[in-house]
């Protein structure tokens, strides 16, 4: 098997999570990985098959992000000498830069693959909190191209991000398949759904532009049925935030919507299980593991068009969609769905079985087997 080097600015808990630990596990069925990435501890270890080297995040984002340079910069090709790596995994066109740069200035005979995740440009605007946007815009777009263009093959997860890495100017390979989730434990969820007094409606993400979980809040006013809505997630907006507080304030359903910050996995699958609808109206989304999830549980879920969430979604099959940003359309399709709601459900339930049979851990290890293959094709 391959060894692979995987490399990401992702955050880790100390220790690793078991649902991590799970997916790492899977790695190692495919090849041999190590994971380079980050924790609020440093820490290397070796276990059942996955090397893991954490570095200690800095609290200072300015700092971290200098760290990132570092490290990517040096210690990335010291790691790919020194235990005879083959390929090198890059999670971020952006940060993954400093890698790629490394790499092909020292000229080491690696195959390089990018991943992308998400919409890694507009989310800049949409969800940071930035002095300088357009500056910070114009640079990431530069280190997305090279690394994007310097990459041996992309590993997507949705047709919306294969049409983003397109306009990149890159005409190389593609290998396709969802970011990893463990949907068992969703799977095996108790349901306790039903309709009768009131109808529960969930939000799950950053309360950011981005996301846009103000439009649900505005397309509730012309609905007359009893209804609540909660809005799950962090707050990393200020801006954004007094925005949505404002809107719930002027609101007619104001005493039944709440906003709830970050909760661990199984209250998350309770509040999955027991609302009638999930709404996910985000202007940019690379595929949205949140829907996979609500799926998973049976939940009917309404998703914006336009987004790498339709990859997941068949209208009136799957689940619900509206035009993206229209909040006319949306309160329609909430009407629609409130009024129809056994067939609603019948969505969901198709939903989880779609689910169930193209997101499964062999899935997921199959991706990974077939991207390794194509770049030594």
């Amino acid at each position: 098997m391959n060894k692979v080097l995987f490399v990401s600015p992702t955050v880790y808990s100390n220790p690793i999570s078991k649902d991590i630990q799970k997916k790492f596990q899977s790695l190692s069925k495919v090849c041999n990985p190590i994971v380079f990435a980050f924790s609020e501890e440093k820490s290397s270890s070796f276990v059942e098959g996955v090397g893991t080297i954490l570095n200690k995040k800095n609290k200072n984002r300015f700092l971290n992000y200098l760290q990132i340079i570092f490290l990517f910069l040096f210690r990335i090709p010291k790691i790919v000498k020194d235990q005879n790596i083959e390929i090198v995994c890059l999670q971020d066109p952006i940060t993954g830069f400093f890698a790629v740069l490394s790499l092909k200035i020292r000229k080491f005979p690696v195959k390089i693959i990018v991943e992308t995740h998400g919409d890694f440009i507009d989310t800049i605007g949409l969800e940071k909190n930035l002095l300088l946007p357009k500056f910070y815009i114009s640079i990431f777009t530069y280190f997305a191209k090279y690394s994007i263009n310097n990459a041996d093959s992309i590993r997507s997860i949705s047709e919306f991000t294969e049409k983003q890495v397109k306009e990149f100017g890159y005409s190389g390979l593609f290998v396709r398949f969802p970011a990893w989730i463990n949907i068992d434990t969703y799977l095996n969820a108790d349901e306790n759904r039903s309709y009768k007094d009131t109808f529960k409606i969930i939000f799950v993400g950053s309360v950011t532009d981005r996301k846009n979980p103000d439009l649900i809040v505005k397309a509730l006013e012309p609905i007359d049925k009893n209804l609540s809505l909660e809005i799950i997630g962090s707050t990393p907006n200020s801006k954004y935030l007094e925005k949505l507080q404002n809107s719930i304030k002027n609101s007619k359903h104001s005493e039944r919507i709440k906003m709830t910050p970050f909760i661990d996995s199984q209250e998350l699958i309770s509040k999955y299980s027991t609302a009638n609808l999930f709404i996910l109206p985000s202007k940019s989304e690379g595929l949205g593991r949140v829907i996979i999830e609500a799926q998973s549980t049976a939940c009917p879920v309404l998703i914006s068009s336009d987004t790498g969430m339709t990859d997941l979604v068949i209208e009136n099959e799957t689940g619900f969609i509206f035009e993206n940003n229209n909040e006319i359309d949306l309160t329609e399709k909430l009407k629609f769905i409130i009024e129809n709601y056994e067939h609603a459900t019948q969505t969901g339930v198709n939903a989880r079985l779609f689910v169930k049979e193209n997101f499964s851990t062999e899935n997921f290890e199959f991706g990974y087997k077939k991207l390794f293959d194509t770049v030594w094709a």
